[in-house]
């Protein structure tokens, strides 16, 4: 390459590749000292990069720079180095290590969906950087960027190169840089050769070495000899899109899943074809029409390399989303604009408006909004054009009308004639639907008639499902466990690692056989109930009857009202049914023990539509007859949708501070004593009381004196909705854990650790509430268990480095003004904190013929512990069920322990969690997750409700979202604002400390 080459690359890319030093095979390069977390290294990046490799002295740094700085140390180092370790805080706290494994219970062995890596790729890989010197636009980048890959130059110098799809690749081949000259079409990614017609751009494509990447630091790492630093991560790296690169190149990708797009052209896999597809109005055949009766739910597969106590492990699991069908455009249009009968395929003719002139009509208008930029292929026509066309528009003309220009081969005349002759002339074809409308491609106002395409691939379904779709999709994703193991070893042959040429090339080998690993069953505790204990077993439920609440109501219900909806098209609910059902929850209530003075004094039907109005009606005439506050404001509603729901909530916590209970009417007309039992449960602990407690196996009966629990959870909105994340978090406010108080507030911008303002305005006030009722007045807790949620792996330190502290201040705030000593802030209390996590894809199958081991349908039972074999080799995490999957397969729940400063034994521990999970004050049946944990998750979609905006900025989410709205904050206000509405506390309620949100 020229030297004018050289400098325009420099230009390019502000750096100069790589070069290698002559290093042994089992070269390995020094530890990084200095934590790197994100923000450092995208700052970092952009300092020169004077080497990649680099000797270390004692303390870290690097020795022998030409170009550095030199401290008073006398040690040379390199600028960008000084810089990082200038700005890194540090780590100040590390996730602990094991303590030891459980003891607790009986030992079964498990089935785990991932296979043992026997061997991997130890000799150095070199990453190169993929350019292209051109201005594609982002979409067109990307496949311009994936042809690249492909040119003549890297086939050549990198034969075993693979590539991430965007601008890295990695090969065990060196090469400084490497340029080729490739033509593009112009202003198209399509590379000339295809159409003789068509005339390319010049474009410049490099790769240029950046680093090399050294694998044999992953078993250094596994063996915990080294720390995760950059280096383990580059090298983690290069395996995962080593594994993914060949399943790319054939399938279709969404994310990190993989969707089959060839079963049929296979004898051994076209029988599988209906087990990965599945149409969401009933079937494979059974599609319905209307913009939505063609979603189609596929299968895959997603794979993933996860570290293990014994190495590296294959995660193998099935993965579902929702595709447009891989059917004839004709069909999928008569679908859309529901032409039933043959007599309403004129529904796809063209159209004119009432003056005459060519118009779409709104039908034909909502189908050209569908299939624009749908990629679609010839179908049905002898065509030997084998590419993809993306649709523009659908043409207001049918086939007989539309006029094109015909080339004669042999004589070389242009005639003019209609579309569908030219079909007949061109491909002897006639078309069956001449009538219907045409469609127009992208390039050059290319036309197609609609059945002569259809879909290409799989092409992700953007719409909302319905809750028809919805409903089947849950019923075809939900499989029995044995049918999703079978579907997995389907899946992972059909991945067929032992035949992939990357994964040889490279020595990547994986196992044959799935992993079996030692499980514990953690002894169940028994439930206890103001009149008795039952011991449910590992059946993973039981019943109210004949049952006492633990705990009733603390005041009595005196003062309270019941508003119902009447008369309305689609819904009829009587005043007698009304009487009906609440005759049957008075019985109920009072037999589990609830408190009830009186019947409600105001029975009365709403006449309002708006549910604002409606909740400000029954709360005045609630008030009014008693002549003091409600304690309880019971509203039936004609269904249990947002519009009414989230309305109401909203009115009756932020305006008037009143616990309420939305029902639905077709459940209150069913009147059955179950539902009853159910709301009685809700209004119980809404009010104060408690259902039940367990009593635990462990040698200590609830939790240490001066111990609280505290779980919180963070979620964003979706994508486009400019409203800000939301916090929850809750406290327990018994010496139980069983009943708790919390409360939400905004968080930012898809901020994912709590801000130390939200944590403030949240918990401050609960944990005053808390020394000043389990106090006495006279300390805060001191031991803390803090269960977090929401939280990804590389976030998990984060929770150690910002959130501890942040709550150890506010802690050490409301002992200063417990104690009345302003100096006094320093808090000396220990915590534990446990991160929990179900997004994840490890599952497991016990042997079906161990009853004691498996329910009836295959899924472990309530207290099956796993924390060997595929459990993390650093830290200390386990998998635990604790509930009964009523359908489909159980999915464990990972915890992570961070800290342990109380010090519990991990059978201690883990038996807590199981055993409080049964303690979920609304339910029958033992929860998934902790119940802290499901509070704070609760608090944040209940909080939505309560956002706090000015009206003027316009709608926040949907189409109508104006771009120029500003967007909440990321960092931390100077002064603390609230998102959200506040909660209305009354001396009569004391809402904000209830549990309002269950």
């Amino acid at each position: 390459m020229s030297d004018s080459s050289k400098e325009h690359s420099k230009s390019i890319t502000g750096k100069l590749p790589f070069r290698p030093r002559d290093e042994p095979d089992d070269y390995m390069p020094p530890v990084r000292r200095h934590w790197l977390n994100k923000e450092v290294l995208r700052s970092a990046n952009m300092l020169p990069d004077v080497l990649s490799i680099a000797e270390y002295d004692n303390e870290g740094f690097e020795r022998d720079e030409p170009a550095g700085i030199t401290l008073a140390k006398k040690v040379t180092i390199n600028p960008r180095e000084y810089w990082i370790k200038r700005h890194d805080p540090g780590v100040k706290v590390r996730p602990m290590d094991r303590v030891s494994y459980s003891t607790s219970g009986k030992e079964t062995v498990v089935l785990t969906n991932a296979w043992p890596i026997l061997a991997f790729p130890k000799k150095p890989v070199y990453q190169y950087e993929v350019n292209l010197h051109h201005n594609f636009q982002d979409e067109e980048d990307r496949r311009a960027l994936k042809r690249a890959f492909n040119c003549k130059t890297r086939r050549e110098k990198l034969p075993d190169a693979i590539f991430d799809g965007a601008r890295t690749a990695w090969s065990t081949h060196y090469f400084g840089e490497l340029y080729e000259v490739m033509k593009f079409t112009g202003g198209k990614t399509r590379m000339v050769g295809t159409r003789q017609d068509l005339h390319g751009v010049d474009v410049e494509v490099r790769f240029i070495c950046r680093r090399k990447v050294y694998l044999n630091v992953i078993n250094a790492w596994l063996q915990k000899k080294r720390v995760l630093d950059e280096y383990v991560i580059d090298g983690l790296n290069f395996l995962d899109h080593l594994l993914r690169h060949g399943p790319s190149q054939k399938q279709t990708v969404q994310k990190r899943a993989f969707f089959f797009n060839t079963l049929k052209d296979h004898p051994e896999t076209s029988k599988w074809e209906r087990d990965f597809e599945f149409g969401l109005h009933g079937g494979k055949d059974a599609y319905g029409f209307g913009p939505h009766g063609f979603a189609t739910c596929y299968q895959g597969v997603i794979q993933m390399i996860r570290p293990c106590v014994s190495g590296l492990l294959l995660n193998v699991d099935t993965a579902h989303a929702v595709f447009w069908p891989r059917a004839n455009l004709l069909w999928i249009s008569r679908r859309f604009v529901e032409a039933r009968t043959v007599n309403e395929y004129n529904f796809l003719h063209p159209t004119k408006n009432q003056k005459g002139e060519r118009e779409l009509s709104q039908r034909l208008l909502r189908l050209d909004d569908k299939l624009r930029r749908l990629r679609v292929t010839p179908d049905n026509y002898p065509s030997k054009f084998n590419g993809s066309y993306t649709i523009k528009r659908v043409v207001n003309q049918n086939a007989e009308e539309y006029m094109i220009d015909y080339k004669d081969g042999a004589t070389g005349k242009v005639t003019k004639m209609s579309v569908d002759q030219y079909y007949l002339k061109r491909y002897n074809y006639e078309l069956d639907e001449p009538q219907a409308v045409l469609v127009e491609m992208d390039r050059h106002g290319v036309v197609f008639p609609l059945e002569c395409l259809k879909v290409e691939k799989l092409q992700r379904w953007e719409s909302k499902l319905t809750d028809v779709e919805t409903a089947n999709m849950i019923k075809f994703t939900a499989k029995k466990p044995s049918h999703r193991l079978d579907m997995i070893r389907k899946c992972k042959g059909l991945l067929d690692h032992g035949h992939d040429p990357h994964l040889l090339n490279y020595g990547l080998h994986i196992g044959k056989d799935m992993i079996k690993t030692k499980a514990r069953l953690l002894p169940n505790p028994e439930i206890q109930f103001g009149n008795g204990k039952h011991n449910p077993g590992t059946s993973g439920r039981w019943d109210l009857r004949n049952r006492k609440f633990l705990k009733a109501n603390k005041r009595e219900l005196s003062h309270w009202g019941i508003g119902y909806w009447s008369g309305r098209p689609g819904f009829t609910i009587s005043g007698k049914e009304v009487e009906a059902w609440l005759e049957t929850f008075l019985r109920i209530y009072r037999g589990h023990g609830g408190q009830v003075r009186n019947r409600p004094g105001v029975v009365m039907q709403l006449k309002t539509s708006s549910p604002e109005d409606a909740c400000e009606d029954l709360y005045k005439a609630t008030k009014t007859f008693y002549g003091r506050e409600p304690q309880l404001l019971i509203i039936i509603i004609p269904s249990l949708d947002s519009w009414h729901y989230t309305r109401i909530k909203r009115c009756a916590d932020t305006v008037y501070g009143v616990p309420s209970q939305v029902l639905q009417s077709k459940r209150v007309i069913g009147n059955s004593p179950q539902y009853s039992s159910n709301v009685s449960m809700k209004i119980n602990a809404k009010l104060g009381g408690v259902t039940s407690r367990v009593n635990p196996s462990i040698p200590r009966r609830g939790l240490p004196p001066k111990s609280a629990i505290i779980g919180a959870d963070v979620t964003h909105p979706s994508a486009g909705v400019l409203t800000p994340s939301l916090v929850g978090m809750c406290i327990s406010n018994d010496i139980n854990g069983v009943s708790y108080m919390g409360n939400g507030e905004g968080n930012g911008d898809r901020v994912e650790i709590i801000k130390e303002v939200s944590m403030r305005i949240i918990l401050k006030p609960l944990i005053l509430e808390w020394a000043n009722t389990l106090g006495g007045g006279k300390y805060v807790p001191e031991k803390i268990y803090y269960f977090r949620d929401g939280v990804s792996e590389s976030e998990y330190v984060e929770i150690l480095n910002k959130e501890v502290p942040s709550l150890r201040r506010l802690i050490g705030e409301c002992q200063a003004i417990i104690n009345k000593d302003p100096d006094d802030t320093v808090w000396r209390g220990k915590i534990l904190v446990v991160i929990a996590n179900k997004r994840h894809h490890l599952r497991v199958w016990p042997n079906p013929k161990d009853l004691k081991a498996a329910d009836k349908n295959g899924n472990p039972v309530p207290g099956t512990l796993i924390d060997r074999d595929v459990t993390s080799p650093h830290g200390y995490d386990f998998l635990l069920y604790s509930h009964l999957a009523l359908q489909g397969t159980a999915r464990p729940v990972h915890y992570k322990v961070m800290m342990d400063e109380i010090g519990l034994k991990p059978e201690e521990l883990q038996n807590m969690i199981y055993e409080q999970c049964y303690q979920y004050i609304r339910s029958t049946t033992p929860v998934s997750v902790h119940p802290a944990i499901y509070y704070a998750h609760l608090i944040t979609a209940r909080a939505r409700h309560h956002e706090c905006f000015d009206p003027s900025d316009g709608p926040r989410s949907g189409a109508k979202v104006n771009p120029m709205t500003p967007r909440p904050p990321r960092g931390d206000p100077k002064e603390p604002k609230e998102f959200l509405m506040t909660m209305k506390g009354t001396a009569e309620n004391r809402l904000p400390y209830t549990m309002w949100w269950i």
